[in-house]
Protein backbone atom coordinates (compact mmCIF):
# COMPACT_ATOMS: atom_id res chain seq x y z
CA UNK A 1 0.00 0.00 0.00
CA UNK A 2 1.31 3.28 -0.98
CA UNK A 3 0.21 6.27 1.12
CA UNK A 4 0.84 10.04 0.06
CA UNK A 5 -0.14 12.08 2.37
CA UNK A 6 -0.71 15.46 3.49
CA UNK A 7 1.53 16.86 6.85
CA UNK A 8 -1.31 16.66 9.03
CA UNK A 9 -2.52 13.25 7.83
CA UNK A 10 0.88 11.67 8.30
CA UNK A 11 1.04 13.22 12.13
CA UNK A 12 -2.33 11.35 12.29
CA UNK A 13 -1.61 8.31 10.88
CA UNK A 14 1.38 8.15 13.80
CA UNK A 15 -0.77 8.95 16.32
CA UNK A 16 -3.06 6.16 15.52
CA UNK A 17 -0.24 3.30 14.87
CA UNK A 18 1.17 4.52 18.43
CA UNK A 19 -1.92 4.08 20.19
CA UNK A 20 -2.99 0.86 18.14
CA UNK A 21 0.51 -0.60 19.73
CA UNK A 22 -0.04 0.38 23.40
CA UNK A 23 -3.49 -1.11 23.12
CA UNK A 24 -1.64 -4.23 21.93
CA UNK A 25 -4.69 -4.27 18.95
CA UNK A 26 -3.89 -6.68 16.55
CA UNK A 27 -3.22 -9.41 19.23
CA UNK A 28 -6.51 -8.26 21.03
CA UNK A 29 -8.63 -8.29 17.32
CA UNK A 30 -7.85 -12.02 16.63
CA UNK A 31 -8.39 -13.01 20.29
CA UNK A 32 -11.83 -12.01 19.46
CA UNK A 33 -11.93 -9.57 22.36
CA UNK A 34 -15.03 -7.51 22.34
CA UNK A 35 -13.46 -5.01 24.51
CA UNK A 36 -11.89 -3.62 21.33
CA UNK A 37 -14.62 -2.36 20.65
CA UNK A 38 -17.44 -1.39 22.84
CA UNK A 39 -17.82 -4.17 24.96
CA UNK A 40 -21.35 -4.99 23.34
CA UNK A 41 -21.17 -8.68 22.27
CA UNK A 42 -18.90 -7.60 18.85
CA UNK A 43 -16.63 -10.74 20.22
CA UNK A 44 -19.83 -12.78 18.58
CA UNK A 45 -18.87 -11.46 14.83
CA UNK A 46 -16.00 -12.33 14.25
CA UNK A 47 -16.15 -15.40 12.43
CA UNK A 48 -14.56 -14.09 9.79
CA UNK A 49 -11.13 -13.96 10.97
CA UNK A 50 -11.64 -17.74 10.55
CA UNK A 51 -10.25 -18.20 6.82
CA UNK A 52 -9.36 -21.95 7.10
CA UNK A 53 -12.97 -22.91 8.03
CA UNK A 54 -14.94 -20.65 5.50
CA UNK A 55 -14.44 -23.49 2.69
CA UNK A 56 -16.39 -25.85 4.52
CA UNK A 57 -20.11 -25.58 4.23
CA UNK A 58 -23.40 -27.00 4.87
CA UNK A 59 -26.01 -27.91 2.77
CA UNK A 60 -29.46 -29.58 3.03
CA UNK A 61 -30.40 -30.91 -0.12
CA UNK A 62 -33.97 -31.23 -1.90
CA UNK A 63 -34.79 -34.39 -0.13
CA UNK A 64 -34.04 -33.01 3.27
CA UNK A 65 -30.35 -35.06 3.40
CA UNK A 66 -27.63 -33.45 5.51
CA UNK A 67 -24.84 -32.68 3.46
CA UNK A 68 -21.10 -31.36 4.55
CA UNK A 69 -19.01 -30.74 1.59
CA UNK A 70 -16.11 -28.09 1.01
CA UNK A 71 -16.65 -25.29 -1.39
CA UNK A 72 -14.74 -26.63 -4.24
CA UNK A 73 -16.92 -29.57 -4.43
CA UNK A 74 -20.05 -27.76 -3.93
CA UNK A 75 -20.66 -27.33 -7.63
CA UNK A 76 -21.55 -31.00 -7.33
CA UNK A 77 -24.57 -30.45 -5.17
CA UNK A 78 -25.99 -27.23 -5.74
CA UNK A 79 -25.39 -27.38 -9.64
CA UNK A 80 -29.34 -28.17 -10.86
CA UNK A 81 -30.62 -28.60 -14.16
CA UNK A 82 -29.27 -26.22 -16.83
CA UNK A 83 -30.72 -23.17 -17.07
CA UNK A 84 -29.87 -19.67 -19.28
CA UNK A 85 -30.38 -17.25 -16.47
CA UNK A 86 -29.13 -17.26 -12.72
CA UNK A 87 -31.35 -14.62 -10.67
CA UNK A 88 -29.35 -13.84 -7.40
CA UNK A 89 -32.43 -12.69 -4.65
CA UNK A 90 -30.53 -10.30 -2.34
CA UNK A 91 -29.65 -7.24 -0.16
CA UNK A 92 -26.16 -5.24 0.34
CA UNK A 93 -24.27 -7.55 1.65
CA UNK A 94 -25.57 -10.72 0.84
CA UNK A 95 -25.38 -9.89 -2.79
CA UNK A 96 -22.76 -6.79 -3.44
CA UNK A 97 -19.63 -10.13 -3.42
CA UNK A 98 -21.26 -12.24 -5.13
CA UNK A 99 -22.29 -9.44 -8.19
CA UNK A 100 -18.46 -8.67 -8.00
CA UNK A 101 -17.49 -12.22 -8.17
CA UNK A 102 -20.03 -12.84 -11.00
CA UNK A 103 -18.92 -9.92 -13.14
CA UNK A 104 -14.74 -10.12 -12.49
CA UNK A 105 -14.03 -13.42 -12.75
CA UNK A 106 -13.97 -16.44 -15.42
CA UNK A 107 -17.38 -18.32 -15.31
CA UNK A 108 -17.49 -21.79 -16.93
CA UNK A 109 -21.30 -21.70 -17.17
CA UNK A 110 -22.67 -20.10 -20.22
CA UNK A 111 -25.46 -18.25 -18.79
CA UNK A 112 -26.73 -14.73 -17.88
CA UNK A 113 -26.26 -13.66 -14.04
CA UNK A 114 -28.13 -10.89 -12.57
CA UNK A 115 -28.70 -9.95 -9.49
CA UNK A 116 -32.22 -8.58 -8.35
CA UNK A 117 -31.86 -6.58 -5.15
CA UNK A 118 -35.00 -4.21 -5.78
CA UNK A 119 -38.75 -3.96 -4.82
CA UNK A 120 -39.05 -1.85 -8.56
CA UNK A 121 -41.31 -3.37 -10.70
CA UNK A 122 -39.74 -2.47 -13.62
CA UNK A 123 -36.81 -3.99 -12.61
CA UNK A 124 -38.41 -7.17 -11.86
CA UNK A 125 -40.09 -7.80 -15.67
CA UNK A 126 -36.94 -7.08 -17.02
CA UNK A 127 -35.28 -10.05 -14.87
CA UNK A 128 -38.33 -12.14 -16.17
CA UNK A 129 -38.74 -11.32 -19.43
CA UNK A 130 -37.37 -13.41 -22.39
CA UNK A 131 -36.38 -16.55 -20.37
CA UNK A 132 -38.91 -19.88 -20.07
CA UNK A 133 -39.20 -20.34 -16.29
CA UNK A 134 -37.90 -23.77 -17.13
CA UNK A 135 -34.60 -22.32 -17.74
CA UNK A 136 -34.19 -20.01 -14.64
CA UNK A 137 -32.05 -20.52 -11.65
CA UNK A 138 -33.00 -18.96 -8.22
CA UNK A 139 -30.92 -18.48 -5.32
CA UNK A 140 -32.25 -16.48 -2.19
CA UNK A 141 -29.57 -15.02 -0.07
CA UNK A 142 -31.07 -13.65 3.17
CA UNK A 143 -28.48 -14.21 6.84
CA UNK A 144 -31.50 -13.87 9.10
CA UNK A 145 -33.85 -15.45 6.64
CA UNK A 146 -36.60 -12.42 6.96
CA UNK A 147 -35.42 -9.46 4.88
CA UNK A 148 -38.47 -7.77 3.04
CA UNK A 149 -36.98 -7.68 -0.40
CA UNK A 150 -35.63 -11.31 -0.55
CA UNK A 151 -38.37 -12.45 0.94
CA UNK A 152 -41.22 -11.12 -1.55
CA UNK A 153 -38.89 -11.64 -4.64
CA UNK A 154 -38.85 -15.12 -3.51
CA UNK A 155 -42.34 -16.02 -3.21
CA UNK A 156 -42.78 -14.29 -7.12
CA UNK A 157 -40.24 -16.51 -8.42
CA UNK A 158 -41.37 -19.76 -6.80
CA UNK A 159 -44.62 -19.14 -8.28
CA UNK A 160 -43.20 -19.06 -12.08
CA UNK A 161 -40.55 -21.84 -11.17
CA UNK A 162 -43.99 -23.98 -10.19
CA UNK A 163 -42.93 -27.74 -9.26
CA UNK A 164 -39.40 -26.90 -10.62
CA UNK A 165 -38.60 -24.91 -7.77
CA UNK A 166 -37.08 -28.15 -6.24
CA UNK A 167 -34.47 -28.79 -8.79
CA UNK A 168 -34.25 -24.58 -9.55
CA UNK A 169 -34.19 -23.09 -6.59
CA UNK A 170 -31.52 -22.42 -3.55
CA UNK A 171 -31.41 -20.80 -0.68
CA UNK A 172 -28.49 -19.35 1.91
CA UNK A 173 -29.52 -18.07 5.06
CA UNK A 174 -28.84 -19.16 8.68
CA UNK A 175 -30.59 -22.04 10.72
CA UNK A 176 -33.43 -22.35 11.33
CA UNK A 177 -34.63 -18.74 9.52
CA UNK A 178 -37.91 -18.32 8.17
CA UNK A 179 -35.92 -18.43 4.92
CA UNK A 180 -35.01 -22.21 5.25
CA UNK A 181 -38.61 -22.54 6.23
CA UNK A 182 -40.27 -21.38 3.47
CA UNK A 183 -37.43 -22.98 1.08
CA UNK A 184 -37.85 -26.46 2.69
CA UNK A 185 -41.34 -26.36 2.26
CA UNK A 186 -40.69 -25.68 -1.68
CA UNK A 187 -38.68 -28.31 -1.67
CA UNK A 188 -35.62 -26.38 -2.69
CA UNK A 189 -31.97 -27.32 -1.35
CA UNK A 190 -30.41 -24.62 1.23
CA UNK A 191 -26.87 -23.82 2.14
CA UNK A 192 -26.48 -22.73 5.84
CA UNK A 193 -24.54 -19.58 6.30
CA UNK A 194 -22.48 -18.95 9.50
CA UNK A 195 -24.19 -17.36 12.54
CA UNK A 196 -21.16 -15.69 13.50
CA UNK A 197 -20.68 -14.02 10.53
CA UNK A 198 -22.41 -10.52 9.64
CA UNK A 199 -23.89 -10.03 6.12
CA UNK A 200 -21.26 -7.23 5.31
CA UNK A 201 -18.44 -9.52 6.86
CA UNK A 202 -19.80 -12.93 4.38
CA UNK A 203 -18.63 -12.62 1.12
CA UNK A 204 -15.60 -15.55 1.65
CA UNK A 205 -18.73 -17.26 3.43
CA UNK A 206 -21.50 -19.28 1.33
CA UNK A 207 -23.02 -15.89 0.15
CA UNK A 208 -19.93 -15.37 -1.74
CA UNK A 209 -19.06 -19.19 -2.63
CA UNK A 210 -22.40 -20.63 -3.82
CA UNK A 211 -23.44 -17.99 -6.04
CA UNK A 212 -19.59 -18.25 -7.58
CA UNK A 213 -20.00 -22.27 -7.44
CA UNK A 214 -23.17 -22.21 -9.48
CA UNK A 215 -21.45 -19.78 -12.17
CA UNK A 216 -18.46 -22.30 -12.49
CA UNK A 217 -15.82 -19.76 -10.91
CA UNK A 218 -13.10 -21.36 -9.09
CA UNK A 219 -13.20 -20.86 -5.65
CA UNK A 220 -10.32 -22.20 -4.75
CA UNK A 221 -7.87 -19.10 -5.80
CA UNK A 222 -10.20 -16.78 -3.77
CA UNK A 223 -9.96 -18.79 -0.80
CA UNK A 224 -6.33 -18.73 -1.13
CA UNK A 225 -5.65 -15.12 -1.49
CA UNK A 226 -7.71 -14.94 1.24
CA UNK A 227 -5.78 -16.88 3.23
CA UNK A 228 -2.74 -14.93 2.51
CA UNK A 229 -4.04 -11.95 3.48
CA UNK A 230 -5.11 -13.12 6.82
CA UNK A 231 -1.86 -14.64 7.47
CA UNK A 232 -0.66 -11.21 6.92
CA UNK A 233 -2.89 -9.70 9.03
CA UNK A 234 -1.96 -11.43 12.03
CA UNK A 235 1.61 -9.92 12.06
CA UNK A 236 2.28 -8.54 15.58
CA UNK A 237 2.57 -4.65 16.05
CA UNK A 238 6.01 -4.82 17.31
CA UNK A 239 7.48 -6.54 14.10
CA UNK A 240 8.69 -4.15 11.23
CA UNK A 241 6.72 -5.97 8.57
CA UNK A 242 3.68 -3.77 7.51
CA UNK A 243 -0.04 -5.76 8.43
CA UNK A 244 -1.45 -4.68 5.26
CA UNK A 245 -5.57 -4.80 6.96
CA UNK A 246 -4.09 -3.29 10.32
CA UNK A 247 -2.19 -0.28 8.04
CA UNK A 248 -5.10 1.06 6.12
CA UNK A 249 -7.58 0.33 9.05
CA UNK A 250 -5.40 3.21 10.82
CA UNK A 251 -5.35 4.73 7.82
CA UNK A 252 -9.56 5.37 8.07
CA UNK A 253 -9.10 6.67 11.78
CA UNK A 254 -6.41 9.20 10.84
CA UNK A 255 -8.42 10.49 8.12
CA UNK A 256 -11.68 10.65 10.13
CA UNK A 257 -9.26 12.35 13.02
CA UNK A 258 -8.26 14.92 10.03
CA UNK A 259 -11.90 15.70 8.90
CA UNK A 260 -10.81 13.84 5.77
CA UNK A 261 -14.03 11.58 5.58
CA UNK A 262 -15.28 11.17 2.61
CA UNK A 263 -13.17 8.81 0.53
CA UNK A 264 -13.34 8.92 -3.16
CA UNK A 265 -12.89 5.14 -4.54
CA UNK A 266 -11.13 4.64 -8.12
CA UNK A 267 -11.57 0.77 -9.82
CA UNK A 268 -9.99 -0.74 -12.19
CA UNK A 269 -11.18 -1.67 -15.03
CA UNK A 270 -13.50 -4.84 -14.87
CA UNK A 271 -14.00 -3.87 -10.78
CA UNK A 272 -16.16 -1.49 -10.82
CA UNK A 273 -18.84 -3.39 -8.75
CA UNK A 274 -15.66 -3.31 -5.91
CA UNK A 275 -16.66 0.24 -5.30
CA UNK A 276 -19.85 -1.18 -4.42
CA UNK A 277 -19.07 -3.46 -2.12
CA UNK A 278 -16.57 -1.09 -0.40
CA UNK A 279 -19.31 1.22 0.22
CA UNK A 280 -21.66 -1.45 2.01
CA UNK A 281 -18.88 -2.38 4.38
CA UNK A 282 -17.46 1.15 5.59
CA UNK A 283 -20.74 3.27 5.57
CA UNK A 284 -23.02 0.76 7.40
CA UNK A 285 -20.13 -0.66 9.80
CA UNK A 286 -18.85 2.97 10.71
CA UNK A 287 -21.22 5.56 10.11
CA UNK A 288 -22.63 5.50 13.72
CA UNK A 289 -22.97 8.36 15.85
CA UNK A 290 -20.46 11.26 15.32
CA UNK A 291 -17.90 9.15 13.11
CA UNK A 292 -18.62 9.15 9.50
CA UNK A 293 -16.64 7.62 6.53
CA UNK A 294 -18.42 8.08 3.10
CA UNK A 295 -17.39 6.20 0.03
CA UNK A 296 -17.69 7.78 -2.91
CA UNK A 297 -17.56 6.81 -6.33
CA UNK A 298 -14.68 8.90 -7.93
CA UNK A 299 -16.11 8.15 -11.65
CA UNK A 300 -17.22 10.91 -13.09
CA UNK A 301 -16.91 13.86 -10.90
CA UNK A 302 -14.75 16.55 -10.62
CA UNK A 303 -11.65 16.35 -10.56
CA UNK A 304 -10.83 19.03 -7.59
CA UNK A 305 -8.87 19.41 -4.21
CA UNK A 306 -11.34 19.47 -1.17
CA UNK A 307 -9.87 19.11 2.75
CA UNK A 308 -12.48 16.59 3.42
CA UNK A 309 -11.39 14.60 0.49
CA UNK A 310 -9.13 11.20 0.87
CA UNK A 311 -8.74 9.50 -2.84
CA UNK A 312 -8.06 5.24 -2.33
CA UNK A 313 -7.43 3.40 -5.51
CA UNK A 314 -8.48 -0.08 -4.92
CA UNK A 315 -5.94 -1.83 -7.43
CA UNK A 316 -2.46 -1.31 -9.55
CA UNK A 317 -4.62 -1.52 -12.68
CA UNK A 318 -6.72 1.34 -11.91
CA UNK A 319 -6.92 4.76 -13.74
CA UNK A 320 -7.43 7.81 -11.60
CA UNK A 321 -8.56 11.41 -11.63
CA UNK A 322 -7.04 12.32 -8.17
CA UNK A 323 -5.88 16.05 -7.77
CA UNK A 324 -2.43 16.92 -8.12
CA UNK A 325 -0.92 16.55 -5.00
CA UNK A 326 -3.93 15.26 -3.02
CA UNK A 327 -3.94 12.83 -0.22
CA UNK A 328 -4.06 9.24 -1.67
CA UNK A 329 -3.54 6.02 -1.22
CA UNK A 330 -2.73 3.57 -4.02
CA UNK A 331 -3.69 -0.81 -3.14
CA UNK A 332 -0.90 -2.40 -4.90
CA UNK A 333 -3.26 -5.48 -5.61
CA UNK A 334 -3.60 -7.17 -8.94
CA UNK A 335 -7.53 -7.36 -9.60
CA UNK A 336 -9.52 -9.11 -10.18
CA UNK A 337 -7.06 -12.02 -9.04
CA UNK A 338 -6.33 -10.77 -5.68
CA UNK A 339 -9.93 -10.51 -4.88
CA UNK A 340 -10.58 -13.03 -1.94
CA UNK A 341 -7.27 -10.99 -0.28
CA UNK A 342 -8.73 -7.67 -0.77
CA UNK A 343 -11.94 -8.54 1.03
CA UNK A 344 -10.15 -10.06 3.86
CA UNK A 345 -8.06 -6.68 3.79
CA UNK A 346 -11.17 -4.60 3.84
CA UNK A 347 -12.61 -6.28 5.99
CA UNK A 348 -9.86 -6.35 8.96
CA UNK A 349 -9.27 -2.69 7.99
CA UNK A 350 -13.13 -1.80 9.16
CA UNK A 351 -12.69 -3.78 12.52
CA UNK A 352 -9.67 -1.74 13.19
CA UNK A 353 -10.80 1.61 12.49
CA UNK A 354 -14.01 0.77 14.30
CA UNK A 355 -11.92 0.09 17.59
CA UNK A 356 -10.43 3.00 17.18
CA UNK A 357 -12.94 5.33 16.42
CA UNK A 358 -14.76 3.84 19.25
CA UNK A 359 -17.98 2.18 17.26
CA UNK A 360 -18.91 -1.26 17.18
CA UNK A 361 -18.87 -2.22 13.38
CA UNK A 362 -20.67 -5.09 13.43
CA UNK A 363 -24.26 -3.89 13.89
CA UNK A 364 -26.51 -1.41 12.20
CA UNK A 365 -29.29 -0.27 14.46
CA UNK A 366 -30.38 2.16 12.30
CA UNK A 367 -31.51 -0.02 9.16
CA UNK A 368 -33.71 -1.28 11.14
CA UNK A 369 -35.79 2.14 11.80
CA UNK A 370 -37.01 2.48 8.06
CA UNK A 371 -38.17 -0.96 8.20
CA UNK A 372 -40.18 -0.28 11.35
CA UNK A 373 -42.03 2.48 9.40
CA UNK A 374 -42.37 0.83 6.04
CA UNK A 375 -43.89 -1.84 7.78
CA UNK A 376 -46.93 0.92 8.87
CA UNK A 377 -46.92 1.95 5.21
CA UNK A 378 -47.49 -1.28 3.49
CA UNK A 379 -50.07 -1.97 6.17
CA UNK A 380 -51.79 1.15 5.10
CA UNK A 381 -51.46 0.64 1.47
CA UNK A 382 -53.33 -3.00 1.82
CA UNK A 383 -56.11 -0.93 3.27
CA UNK A 384 -55.92 1.83 0.39
CA UNK A 385 -54.97 4.17 3.10
CA UNK A 386 -51.76 5.35 2.43
CA UNK A 387 -51.19 9.00 0.84
CA UNK A 388 -48.23 11.10 -0.23
CA UNK A 389 -46.65 11.68 3.28
CA UNK A 390 -46.57 15.83 3.76
CA UNK A 391 -43.73 17.82 2.59
CA UNK A 392 -43.31 15.21 -0.58
CA UNK A 393 -43.42 17.92 -3.65
CA UNK A 394 -45.62 16.05 -6.59
CA UNK A 395 -43.74 17.72 -9.86
CA UNK A 396 -46.93 18.32 -11.79
CA UNK A 397 -47.77 20.88 -9.48
CA UNK A 398 -44.89 23.04 -9.20
CA UNK A 399 -43.29 25.33 -12.17
CA UNK A 400 -40.05 25.40 -13.83
CA UNK A 401 -39.35 28.33 -12.05
CA UNK A 402 -40.81 27.12 -8.49
CA UNK A 403 -38.57 24.16 -8.68
CA UNK A 404 -35.69 25.69 -9.42
CA UNK A 405 -35.85 27.95 -6.59
CA UNK A 406 -37.07 24.97 -4.58
CA UNK A 407 -33.65 23.35 -5.23
CA UNK A 408 -31.78 26.42 -4.87
CA UNK A 409 -33.15 27.06 -1.71
CA UNK A 410 -32.68 23.27 -0.26
CA UNK A 411 -28.77 23.00 -2.07
CA UNK A 412 -28.63 26.64 0.08
CA UNK A 413 -28.41 24.31 3.22
CA UNK A 414 -25.55 22.33 2.59
CA UNK A 415 -23.45 22.06 5.68
CA UNK A 416 -19.87 22.68 6.11
CA UNK A 417 -17.91 19.15 5.47
CA UNK A 418 -21.20 17.77 4.30
CA UNK A 419 -22.28 15.32 1.56
CA UNK A 420 -24.84 14.73 -0.94
CA UNK A 421 -27.41 12.09 -1.44
CA UNK A 422 -29.46 11.62 -4.93
CA UNK A 423 -31.84 8.56 -3.38
CA UNK A 424 -34.42 7.42 -6.61
CA UNK A 425 -36.77 4.79 -6.02
CA UNK A 426 -36.66 4.02 -10.18
CA UNK A 427 -35.44 1.43 -11.69
CA UNK A 428 -32.05 1.15 -13.09
CA UNK A 429 -32.50 1.57 -16.28
CA UNK A 430 -28.93 3.05 -18.43
CA UNK A 431 -31.30 5.91 -19.41
CA UNK A 432 -32.45 6.67 -15.79
CA UNK A 433 -28.25 5.84 -14.68
CA UNK A 434 -27.18 8.58 -17.04
CA UNK A 435 -29.65 11.52 -16.10
CA UNK A 436 -29.46 10.45 -12.13
CA UNK A 437 -25.37 10.82 -12.64
CA UNK A 438 -25.92 14.11 -14.53
CA UNK A 439 -28.18 15.05 -11.79
CA UNK A 440 -25.29 13.96 -8.96
CA UNK A 441 -22.76 15.78 -10.85
CA UNK A 442 -25.10 18.71 -11.16
CA UNK A 443 -25.19 18.75 -7.04
CA UNK A 444 -21.56 18.17 -6.49
CA UNK A 445 -20.75 21.38 -8.93
CA UNK A 446 -23.68 23.50 -6.98
CA UNK A 447 -22.61 22.64 -3.60
CA UNK A 448 -18.79 22.22 -3.69
CA UNK A 449 -18.85 18.81 -1.67
CA UNK A 450 -19.37 15.24 -2.10
CA UNK A 451 -22.51 13.66 -4.10
CA UNK A 452 -23.84 10.02 -3.55
CA UNK A 453 -25.75 8.40 -5.88
CA UNK A 454 -28.28 5.17 -4.45
CA UNK A 455 -30.66 3.05 -5.99
CA UNK A 456 -33.76 2.71 -3.40
CA UNK A 457 -34.29 0.25 -1.59
CA UNK A 458 -31.22 -1.41 -2.21
CA UNK A 459 -28.95 1.77 -0.64
CA UNK A 460 -30.76 1.28 2.71
CA UNK A 461 -29.35 -1.84 3.54
CA UNK A 462 -25.65 -0.02 3.32
CA UNK A 463 -25.48 3.71 3.29
CA UNK A 464 -28.76 4.15 5.31
CA UNK A 465 -26.89 3.37 8.23
CA UNK A 466 -24.72 6.45 7.98
CA UNK A 467 -27.81 8.67 6.54
CA UNK A 468 -29.53 7.91 9.74
CA UNK A 469 -27.28 7.26 12.49
CA UNK A 470 -23.97 9.04 11.24
CA UNK A 471 -23.51 13.11 12.12
CA UNK A 472 -26.03 15.48 10.77
CA UNK A 473 -24.56 16.35 7.88
CA UNK A 474 -26.11 15.07 4.89
CA UNK A 475 -28.19 16.54 2.49
CA UNK A 476 -30.68 14.39 0.64
CA UNK A 477 -32.90 14.80 -2.75
CA UNK A 478 -35.18 11.79 -2.87
CA UNK A 479 -37.01 11.48 -6.28
CA UNK A 480 -39.61 8.65 -6.46
CA UNK A 481 -42.12 7.83 -8.91
CA UNK A 482 -45.64 6.29 -9.23
CA UNK A 483 -45.84 2.70 -10.47
CA UNK A 484 -45.98 1.67 -13.89
CA UNK A 485 -49.55 0.43 -15.04
CA UNK A 486 -48.56 -2.72 -15.63
CA UNK A 487 -46.89 -3.68 -11.88
CA UNK A 488 -45.93 -6.37 -10.79
CA UNK A 489 -48.75 -8.46 -7.59
CA UNK A 490 -46.84 -10.11 -5.26
CA UNK A 491 -48.77 -13.54 -4.63
CA UNK A 492 -51.02 -14.22 -1.78
CA UNK A 493 -50.20 -10.68 -0.08
CA UNK A 494 -52.89 -8.21 -1.96
CA UNK A 495 -49.96 -5.73 -2.89
CA UNK A 496 -48.04 -4.86 -5.57
CA UNK A 497 -44.17 -4.54 -6.12
CA UNK A 498 -44.64 -0.76 -6.84
CA UNK A 499 -46.73 -0.39 -3.96
CA UNK A 500 -44.13 -1.86 -0.86
CA UNK A 501 -41.13 0.64 -3.21
CA UNK A 502 -42.72 3.87 -2.26
CA UNK A 503 -43.62 2.32 1.01
CA UNK A 504 -39.71 2.32 1.45
CA UNK A 505 -39.63 5.16 -0.04
CA UNK A 506 -41.95 7.13 2.41
CA UNK A 507 -40.28 5.36 5.20
CA UNK A 508 -36.79 6.42 4.56
CA UNK A 509 -38.54 9.90 4.20
CA UNK A 510 -40.47 9.90 7.34
CA UNK A 511 -37.16 8.37 9.20
CA UNK A 512 -35.24 11.87 7.74
CA UNK A 513 -37.44 14.17 8.80
CA UNK A 514 -38.05 12.90 12.46
CA UNK A 515 -34.42 12.80 12.84
CA UNK A 516 -33.94 16.47 11.50
CA UNK A 517 -31.97 15.47 8.14
CA UNK A 518 -32.05 18.05 5.53
CA UNK A 519 -34.15 16.42 3.00
CA UNK A 520 -36.17 17.24 -0.17
CA UNK A 521 -38.40 14.68 -1.45
CA UNK A 522 -39.70 15.21 -5.64
CA UNK A 523 -42.45 12.39 -6.62
CA UNK A 524 -42.31 12.19 -10.28
CA UNK A 525 -45.91 11.86 -11.61
CA UNK A 526 -45.92 11.28 -15.06
CA UNK A 527 -42.86 10.75 -17.16
CA UNK A 528 -39.87 9.59 -15.26
CA UNK A 529 -37.31 10.74 -18.03
CA UNK A 530 -38.93 14.01 -18.32
CA UNK A 531 -39.35 14.37 -14.96
CA UNK A 532 -35.29 13.97 -13.97
CA UNK A 533 -34.63 16.35 -17.14
CA UNK A 534 -36.63 19.05 -15.42
CA UNK A 535 -34.47 17.93 -11.91
CA UNK A 536 -31.46 18.88 -14.35
CA UNK A 537 -32.49 21.38 -15.92
CA UNK A 538 -33.37 23.36 -13.07
CA UNK A 539 -30.28 23.03 -11.27
CA UNK A 540 -28.58 25.90 -13.69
Amino acid sequence: MQVEVDPELTAALEKRRRQWREINGTARLWARDGSLWTDSGEEEWLGWLDVERLHRLTLVDADGKRVDTEAAKLVEHVVGPPFDRCLLLGMGGSALGADLLWRALPRQVDAEFRVLDTTDPRELSRALAGVDPSALRVIAASKSGGTLETKLAFELLLDQLGDAASVSALAITDPGSALERRARAAGAAVVFGHPDIGGRFSVLSAFGLVPAAVAGIDVEPLLAGARRMAAACRLPDDRDETNPGVELGLLLAAAHDCGRDKLYLHAPDGCAEMVAWVEQLIAESLGKGDVLLLPVAAAGLAVEPAPDRLDIVLGSGASTGVPAGAPQTRIEADLPGDLGGEFFRWQCATAVAGALLGVNPFDQPDVESSKVVTRRYVERMKVGDAGTPVGVVRLSEVSDLGLAQLLGTHLATFPDRGYAVVSAYLNRSSRNRELLDALRRGVARRTGGASVLGFGPSFLHSTGQAHKGGPNRGLFLQITADPPAADVSIPGEGLTFGQVQLAQAWGDYQVLVERDRRVLAVHIDGAVEAGLRRLIEALG
